[in-house]
C-alpha cells in the first residue's frame, strides 16, 4: 500500500496521539478506543471499524525493537499471520507498516484470555476443560500440519470469544518446521515462557519445534484442571530435575475427581523424553477427546 506525504505524516504520529492521527485512521475506517495491553515495544488498542466492528489492533514500533526481533521474530511472525486461517485461531485482518511502526489489526476477543478466566471462576470441572482444550488442540494441528509451530503456547494466549469459542494468538515465536528443500529443522532459540516450556528448550540443546508445543500443551490442561502451575520456574535447575524425573504423574495420580482418561493424556503431553512424547495427531486422536461433540454441547450451554 502506497501513501501520500501527509498520510504518511499523520500515520507516523499516531503513537504520539497527534490531532492528524485521528483523521488518517478515521479515513482508512478505523476509530481507535483504549489501550487494553502494553509491552516494552508495541500496545495493543481497541479499535471499531467502519462497519462498527470491534477488532484489536497490535502496534509495534520497529525503532525500539532490538535487531532480533526485526530482522527474525517479526519477519517470520507477518509471515505466518497473513497465510493462516483458522477458526480457532485469532485472524489478522489488515497490516500496515508506515515509519517503522506496524498497525496489526486482529479479532477483538472481549472476554480476555484463559489465565485470567481461571484466577477469576477456580479449576475448571473435565467437561469445560475438555471443551476449550478441543479447540486449541483443533488449532495446533492446524498450524503443525502446515510445519508450523507455535513455540509460545500458554494460557495467557489463548483468548475467550463471546460464543463459547476460543482462539490461539500470539505467533510472535512461531516458526516454519521444515526448510525450503523440505527437511526437518530443530531450533535452538529460547523462546515463549520458562513455565511452560519443556526440559530440553531449559537445557539449552536443539530441540523439536513441534514437540514443544506438545509439552506446552499439557501444562495449559493441567493448569485448567488444577488451577496452579504443573512446575515451579522460580529455580528453573530444581524445575529440569522435577520434570525429568517424571514426579508430576505421582500428583496426578492423587486426583481425586479427574478420568482416568485425562491422567494418562497429561501424563503423554508432559513425557520427559522429546522422542517419546506424544504428536498432536495422537492428542487429537485419544480416548478423552473421543466424546460426541454433540453430547459435549447438551453438557455445556455457557462457559463464558
Amino acid at each position: 500500500m502506497s501513501f501520500t506525504r501527509s498520510k504518511r505524516h499523520a500515520l507516523s504520529s499516531a503513537v504520539s496521539g497527534k490531532p492528524s492521527t485521528s483523521s488518517f485512521f478515521q479515513a482508512l475506517g478505523f476509530t481507535f478506543g483504549k489501550t487494553i495491553g502494553q509491552g516494552t515495544y508495541s500496545k495493543v488498542c481497541t479499535v471499531t471499524n467502519e462497519a462498527g466492528k470491534v477488532l484489536a489492533c497490535k502496534i509495534i514500533n520497529k525503532k525500539c525493537a532490538g535487531i532480533e526481533f526485526i530482522d527474525k521474530f517479526l519477519p517470520r511472525e507477518l509471515g505466518i499471520i497473513c497465510s493462516i486461517k483458522h477458526p480457532n485461531i485469532v485472524t489478522v485482518h489488515k497490516v500496515l507498516e508506515v515509519n517503522s511502526i506496524i498497525y496489526m489489526f486482529m479479532d477483538f476477543c472481549k472476554n480476555g484470555d484463559l489465565l485470567e478466566f481461571i484466577r477469576l471462576k477456580g479449576a475448571l470441572s473435565e467437561d469445560k476443560a475438555k471443551w476449550i482444550f478441543r479447540q486449541i488442540v483443533d488449532a495446533v494441528q492446524y498450524l503443525h500440519n502446515l510445519d508450523v509451530a507455535h513455540r509460545d503456547l500458554k494460557c495467557e494466549n489463548v483468548f475467550l470469544m463471546g460464543d463459547n469459542r476460543v482462539k490461539l494468538g500470539d505467533f510472535g515465536f512461531a516458526r516454519h518446521c521444515k526448510n525450503h528443500y523440505g527437511e526437518k529443522i530443530k531450533s535452538s532459540t529460547f523462546c515463549g515462557s520458562a513455565a511452560y516450556a519443556a526440559p530440553e528448550i531449559l537445557q539449552g540443546v536443539l530441540y523439536e519445534p513441534k514437540k514443544y508445543d506438545i509439552w506446552s500443551l499439557g501444562c495449559i490442561l493441567y493448569i485448567m484442571l488444577a488451577a496452579s502451575m504443573p512446575f515451579d520456574d522460580a529455580n528453573i535447575k530444581k524445575m529440569v530435575k522435577a520434570q525429568l524425573t517424571g514426579i508430576i504423574n505421582d500428583a496426578i495420580a492423587k486426583w481425586p475427581k479427574q478420568s482416568d482418561a485425562v491422567k494418562v493424556l497429561i501424563s503423554c503431553l508432559l513425557e520427559p523424553d522429546s522422542t517419546q512424547r506424544v504428536t498432536i495427531e495422537d492428542v487429537a486422536d485419544c480416548a478423552w477427546l473421543e466424546e460426541e461433540v454433540s453430547k459435549r454441547q447438551k453438557v455445556l450451554s455457557k462457559i463464558f
